[in-house]
């Protein structure tokens, strides 16, 4: 079978030279040299966003295939290989081409399969730092006129707003946007090393050692695998939550043991025996459903012998395994809301209300009896929290689950069977508006999530991000809307 020309598309301050081993080891492997490019963006101007990549993308494929430099973009005739911001920048592109060019016929995609290696689908701890002075004389200096790409950095920050809008753009949109037709794809797999840049560099930049990440990026913000909660609080005295699986199937996601961010990358073609550069030629062989869905099963199956050898290290020694939350408030009038605090304490069912008042003795005495499980949840299971610098109605909790298990198992047994539940405490924008919510109930974290086929899905689960959404009612006080007569 013919193979498809291949993108390989960098990352962050990064340009297509630190690739070309990559593409040396693939002419090896019997790919002709004109069929392997480079796409190389700008990632260090201040002003550049993701829709200028998006659109630049677009115009040069536009001009090389005028130029009879590239094949046309029939349906599933590219392949292309990410790092890291590159896999955002390739969602992105991706969607407005399916918009913009095929008007939604989803068998026009042009990709068959998508490999990223280390992508920051759902941000990076790193990326605020990018924007400091520090990162301006030393990653920016006098070649990029001191600039790190602040709208750029941004959009990669944990969580943020433009992490949300790609997902909502691919994973939660109305069709299915990968694995769209049968047995041509577009086949999307996903790597993320286990190894950090260690101790020194991870007091410097806080998060390049951090537990659970390859340096830059969390294996929890890399994968695909995502569901979104609802949760609505309009009805203080009711609130509901709502599950959404989203609209794809389980991606293919492997772990490659002893790699940090930047060693995820080849960079000898003569290593065959680098785990990234093998694990590449098995997806780039991957030819129907069933190909991937056994490539997925057998990554699967390496992710769990990796996390048990884990398990037998010391605890300050191990890979954890980790969840991340983004969440994002806004009011009923669809107003992001800024400054509010969300805490998690350890309740049960008996416990109505979500204030701690030492005068109200029925209420704190409850929540008193769960002290301490409430204590080493958030010192031991929340393991990071992150404000996005720009909008702070988008937050990230970074969930340790081996910890969560832990706390679990020290639930009293009873007929009051204790939970995790959520509370929110939301300031209004003035003093006459209001949000009310010292009148709102815990809410449980963990619902019921159909799986779409007459089953449930865990809710906690291992490499994944949950997007959360609260919606929290305006109360107007009658100095903003009084009615007189």
């Amino acid at each position: 079978m013919a193979k498809n020309p291949v993108l390989i598309v960098h990352g962050w301050s990064d340009n297509y030279k630190s690739f070309i081993p990559l593409k040396q080891w693939l002419e090896n492997n019997g790919y002709l040299t004109q069929d392997v490019f480079f796409g190389n963006y700008e990632s260090m101007e201040d002003n550049v966003t993701f829709d200028d990549l998006a659109d630049g993308l677009q115009t040069r494929f536009k001009e090389m295939i005028d130029k009879q430099q590239l094949p046309p973009l029939n349906p599933f005739s590219l392949d292309v290989i990410v790092h890291s911001t590159g896999g955002l920048v390739i969602r992105h592109w991706l969607h407005h081409y399916l918009v913009d060019e095929c008007k939604g016929d989803l068998s026009r995609c042009p990709i068959q399969r998508l490999i990223m290696l280390a992508p920051a689908n759902f941000g990076s701890r790193l990326a605020a730092q990018g924007k400091s002075g520090l990162a301006k004389l030393f990653k920016g200096g006098m070649a990029h006129g001191f600039e790190t790409g602040r709208l750029i950095l941004e959009g990669l920050e944990l969580g943020s707003p433009i992490t949300w809008q790609i997902a909502e753009q691919d994973l939660f949109s109305q069709r299915k946007i990968y694995r769209s037709v049968k047995n041509q794809g577009p086949y999307v797999f996903i790597f993320s090393g286990t190894h950090t840049y260690g101790e020194l560099k991870g007091f410097v930049a806080p998060g390049a050692n951090e537990d659970g990440s390859d340096g830059t990026v969390r294996a929890s913000a890399a994968c695909l695998n995502s569901i979104r909660i609802s949760a609505d609080y309009e009805d203080t005295g009711n609130p509901r939550a709502k599950a959404d699986i989203g609209n794809y199937e389980p991606f293919a996601f492997a772990l490659v043991p002893g790699k940090n961010h930047t060693e995820i990358v080849p960079s000898d073609p003569a290593d065959g025996a680098h785990p990234s550069v093998q694990r590449i030629l098995q997806c780039l062989n991957v030819n129907s459903d069933a190909q991937y869905e056994t490539l997925r099963n057998e990554f699967e199956h390496d992710n769990g012998t990796f996390y048990a050898n884990e398990a037998k290290k010391p605890d300050d020694e191990r890979v954890h395994k980790f969840q991340q939350f983004l969440v994002r408030i806004r009011d009923d009038m669809g107003n992001d809301v800024y400054d509010y605090q969300l805490d998690f304490h350890v309740v049960d069912a008996t416990i109505t209300k979500s204030v701690w008042d030492v005068r109200d003795k029925s209420t704190f005495a409850p929540l008193k009896q769960y002290q301490d499980l409430t204590q080493f949840l958030q010192d031991n299971v929340i393991a990071h929290i992150y404000k996005h610098s720009v909008n702070q109605a988008y937050r990230t909790f970074f969930i340790n689950l081996d910890k969560l298990n832990e706390l679990k198992s020290k639930f009293p047994a009873g007929n009051a069977k204790p939970l995790i539940g959520m509370n929110v405490d939301a300031m209004g924008p003035t003093n006459d508006l209001a949000y009310d919510t010292d009148k709102l109930r815990y809410m449980p974290v963990e619902i019921p999530i159909p799986d779409g086929r007459g089953g449930s899905l865990d809710f906690f689960k291992a490499n994944t991000s949950t997007m959360v959404e609260i919606t929290l009612q305006r109360v107007p006080s009658l100095k903003i809307v009084d009615i007189v007569w």
